[in-house]
């Protein structure tokens, strides 16, 4: 059958394995809240070029400020900062909003490695507030 030097290396395999599936493991979920991040900012950016090219040129901006604030800070995506720029012809006018989140990783890489990155969004939009001249 076994002997005793068998039993003991599985041990030894199992505990050499969980060194190398633990550190992946803990990567991908930083992966997982990267993606989420970059995709809660693309939505927030969208969702506020929508909002101020709803009102004419110019007056939207109050509108893309209150779907910005409507967005729940959470532990992983906080807000920090918005722009609103207006551009296009006087026939096609357009606004382009760029939104910018914090993301905090849930498991940050020792040593030294980030535990914040910084994601930048921009979504541009026709304006539909208003008749075209």
């Amino acid at each position: 059958m076994y002997g005793r030097n068998s039993r003991g290396s599985g041990l030894i395999e199992t505990a050499a394995g969980l060194f190398i599936l633990v550190p992946v493991l803990l990567i991908l979920i930083d992966v997982a809240a990267l993606v989420l991040a970059q995709t809660a900012n693309d939505q927030l950016a969208k969702h506020c070029a929508r909002a101020a090219a709803e009102l004419p040129t110019g007056a939207g901006g109050g509108a893309a400020t209150t779907a910005y604030n409507n967005y729940v800070d959470n532990r992983l995506c906080t807000k920090s900062g918005m722009a609103i720029a207006y551009g296009g012809t006087a026939a096609a006018p357009t606004v382009t909003v760029t939104t910018t989140i914090l993301c905090t990783l849930p498991v940050p890489v020792p040593l030294g490695g980030p535990a914040t990155q910084i994601f930048k969004a921009f979504s541009t939009e026709p304006v539909v507030g208003q008749i075209p001249q």
